[in-house]
């Protein structure tokens, strides 16, 4: 998942069910989440490393992604002696339909204001671009880009065919607002946030182009290539 950032613009846009749906969408997390539920109690990671017959190591990996994106909850006992206190771990609850119903509301009002203040598709994009930047650790790599995409819910991998240079999203956390009349600004705007995040994440790649399908089946990719290539804009996503 990579290292721990500030609460920044990928924060403030991410619903925590689609932050719960990404994190969730590995194997190994769903194994650990499944045994949290199964197990009913607090447990350690000791615990369920060993109800799944997995090295706790790898076991605490999935915890610590697991307890960021707000699935799991841990607490750690108190102090009896000397060493580390242990922590035990739960299953936190869902935050189900209310938080989505506000988060569509969210949008409706934020793509209002943009009407309203009569900023074109380039203002946009550019404004995006600008927040992206701050989200990566400088020179942190091309995986910042997908660590960014999948707190925000968009349940991003890497195609098989060509690691690093192309990331699809399987899933559109924003369709409501994509199908709106003037959804195209969604697009635009995390197109810019991608092309922040690569900037500084990345400085030798660049995001070509972001290629736009039905936010319904999702499957969007975003294309990076060197930096100083041109940027190669899909027919779809003009606005």
């Amino acid at each position: 998942m990579g290292a721990a950032h500030p609460p920044g613009a990928v924060d403030a846009l991410t619903p925590a069910r689609h932050a719960r749906a990404a994190s969730l969408a590995r194997p190994a997390a769903r194994r650990v989440a499944a045994a949290l539920e199964a197990a009913r109690r607090p447990v350690t990671a000791q615990e369920l490393a060993d109800a799944l017959g997995r090295h706790h190591t790898g076991v605490r990996v999935q915890l610590r992604a697991l307890e960021r994106a707000g699935v799991v909850e841990g607490v750690s006992d108190p102090p009896r002696r000397r060493g580390r206190p242990t922590r035990r771990y739960t299953l936190t609850s869902d935050p189900g339909e209310r938080e989505a119903a506000g988060h569509r509301e969210l949008v409706r009002l934020l793509m209002g204001l943009v009407r309203q203040t009569g900023l074109g598709p380039g203002d946009v994009e550019r404004f995006g671009e600008r927040q992206g930047w701050a989200v990566p650790a400088p020179g942190g790599g091309a995986d910042e880009l997908r660590w960014a995409f999948e707190r925000l819910g968009f349940a991003p991998r890497w195609a098989a065919v060509a690691p690093l240079s192309e990331l699809v999203l399987d899933q559109c956390p924003f369709a409501d607002g994509v199908e709106a009349p003037g959804g195209e600004v969604i697009c635009l705007m995390h197109r810019g946030l991608a092309r922040g995040i690569a900037r500084r994440a990345c400085p030798g790649l660049a995001i070509t182009e972001l290629v736009i399908e039905d936010p319904r089946r999702a499957g969007c990719r975003l294309r990076l290539g060197p930096a100083d290539g041109p940027a190669i804009h899909h027919p779809r996503e003009s606005p």
